[in-house]
């Protein structure tokens, strides 16, 4: 994860008072596999990148030239440690003048793990790095736990820990969500949705509710985009 100003994408969620249903392979893991380069841009809302590979300044500056504002770093691994990378990562990204960093989280609850460790884990390992949100990646049905009751009794772990520390978002689309928790579950209502449809779009049009969401605050439209050299996945949000 995508991921305002120092406090990040904590600002999108004020946009929830103003995934997406389709081909299934509504996953990062699938993704990252394939190109888009016919992502739209209309003239208007706000565009970053999401990132699992460290990235120095001068590419956040490239990034930042071509029109992305907004940074979400990797933290955590879905091998169930920190990534050592993003502390300086994300420094990176705001000495290059991006407006808003945030961090994300991709659980691993068959490591024997709590998830309360996990999220405690990542934070310890920023440190006293700056970052606005988590955001917790909820993805690969074939990394949860085989049923929809471990499963979201992980998740509501997860995202209390999470809440606890700092303001949270969840990162899903339908498919993955229905695969994980089951389609009837509603947990995790009140916190941003950033959803994955890579239709190459930068809007919302595509959009179906599921869980608890009526609406999203981010959508991450392309991935596994080449830009200033890097590898990243494109992400949008209404100014």
């Amino acid at each position: 994860m995508a991921r305002l100003s120092l406090t990040s994408l904590a600002g999108v969620l004020l946009l929830v008072a103003l995934c997406s249903e389709g081909a299934p392979a509504q996953s990062k893991l699938d993704f990252h596999r394939r190109k888009h380069t016919n992502a739209t841009r209309p003239s208007g809302g706000v565009f970053g990148v999401d990132v699992s590979s460290p990235y120095g300044q001068d590419t956040f500056s490239c990034l930042l030239d071509n029109g992305y504002t907004v940074a979400i770093v990797r933290a955590y691994q879905s091998t169930g440690n920190p990534d050592r990378n993003a502390p300086q990562t994300i420094a990176n990204a705001w000495a290059a003048g991006l407006n808003h960093v945030d961090a994300y989280l991709f659980p691993c609850p068959q490591c024997g793990k709590f998830a309360t460790q996990q999220v405690d884990e990542m934070v310890n390992s920023l440190g006293g790095t700056q970052y606005g949100m988590i955001w917790l990646d909820i993805e690969g049905a074939e990394y949860w736990l085989g049923d929809y009751s471990s499963n979201q009794a992980f998740f509501e772990e997860l995202l209390s820990a999470a809440l606890s520390q700092k303001s949270t978002g969840v990162y899903a689309s339908a498919y993955q969500w229905s695969s994980i928790f089951g389609s009837d579950y509603t947990g995790g209502g009140g916190t941003a949705l950033w959803y994955a449809h890579y239709d190459g779009d930068a809007g919302f049009d595509d959009f179906s509710p599921f869980g608890p969401w009526g609406s999203p605050n981010m959508k991450q439209f392309a991935g596994d985009a080449s830009v200033c050299g890097a590898d990243v996945d494109l992400d949008w949000y209404p100014a």
